[in-house]
């Protein structure tokens, strides 16, 4: 979803009446403003009305530096609106149903699999983008202008592990780079691994919880560390849908009123500990795009049923060729 700010016909009645000297046009209609998720304004569209009353897109280069930036100062005088983005919603789909490593397939096929749907994801960005950039080109009069978006019309490469930083403006000026940034840093990263559940009670195996356990607490002085901090430390499985513990230390036990015996290997929203809310679904988000956040709030419940708010911040780890999400939790106070 994008945010963005309207300036419809009245809001720009008021702002030529404010603005005199800019002379802005009578012909445009309709400003939009939008902006990215830190509220900083990302770009700026509008709408003209034609001879014959047809509206069509205007070309907002020629407005000229000083109309743009007065624009933006404006913006607060119009209507506050969210665009939505289907192509957001098919990319977040896309990433929660990709294949995870489970030891059931070779991991090369499960690897070449996640490849394949990321660049079938990618290619439908990239054929968004391409009429994006033509129709911007085709709107503006500018013969330079003109040229710069052919050109980058022809740069944008057709395969995904080909994206790199040079083209970040290409899709940035169509507002996909953020998606195309998350497949990008998909398909270089490893496919999740999720720990297979086993028999009819469908939990993992005590060999495979104890082989993550060894590989996750590797080396005396970490474990030290880990074990002695008064800080609540927890390190899970990365399974989009069924994080499993893997190691919490004392003071984690402590904070929830449990024994490691009653949690091991349990799947933590089932265990009642964590809440499977929106707020929790941010923070995954948040992990497999940024690699891990500070200092969000969350709950947890203690085995007595109080809801304990917490403080979190969680890194996702590489530990050994295998990943896991390591958390550091702290009570938060209730103000």
């Amino acid at each position: 979803m994008y945010a963005l700010t309207v300036l419809d016909h009245s809001a720009l009645a008021a702002f030529r009446s404010e603005h005199p000297w800019l002379d802005f046009p009578d012909a445009i209609s309709e400003v939009c403003i939008y902006f990215d998720d830190n509220g900083g304004p990302t770009r700026l569209t509008a709408l003209e009305e034609g001879s014959d009353g047809k509206v069509m897109p205007a070309d907002v280069n020629r407005f000229g530096i000083d109309t743009v930036l007065s624009l933006i100062r404006y913006a607060p005088q119009g209507t506050a609106e969210v665009e939505e983005c289907p192509e957001e919603r098919t990319v977040w789909a896309l990433l929660e149903s990709l294949p995870v490593a489970d030891g059931t397939r070779p991991l090369d096929d499960v690897e070449a699999e996640r490849a394949t749907a990321l660049q079938g994801a990618y290619e439908t960005l990239h054929g968004i983008a391409l009429d994006k950039l033509r129709a911007l080109r085709d709107a503006v009069r500018n013969p330079r202008e003109m040229q710069r978006l052919s050109d980058a019309v022809a740069s944008l490469p057709a395969r995904l592990e080909q994206v790199d930083e040079a083209h970040k403006s290409f899709f940035m000026e169509v507002d996909l780079w953020r998606l195309v940034a998350v497949l990008r840093d998909e398909l270089a990263m490893p496919a999740d691994y999720e720990m297979m559940a086993t028999g009819e009670d469908r939990l993992p195996s005590r060999e495979t919880i104890e082989m993550a356990e060894t590989n996750a607490l590797s080396g005396p002085v970490i474990q030290a560390l880990f074990e002695l901090s008064p800080v609540a430390f927890s390190i899970s499985s990365i399974g989009q849908k069924s994080s499993r513990y893997v190691r919490v230390n004392q003071a984690y036990l402590d904070l929830v009123g449990k024994t490691w015996d009653e949690i091991r290997g349990s799947e933590m929203v089932a265990s009642g500990v964590v809440s499977g809310s929106e707020a929790r679904a941010e923070r995954l988000m948040l992990l497999d795009r940024d690699g891990g956040y500070a200092g969000m709030r969350g709950e947890i419940r203690h085995s007595s049923g109080e809801v304990v708010p917490v403080m979190i911040s969680a890194r996702r780890i590489s530990v050994a060729g295998q990943l896991y999400d390591f958390e550091v939790l702290q009570r938060a106070s209730d103000d």
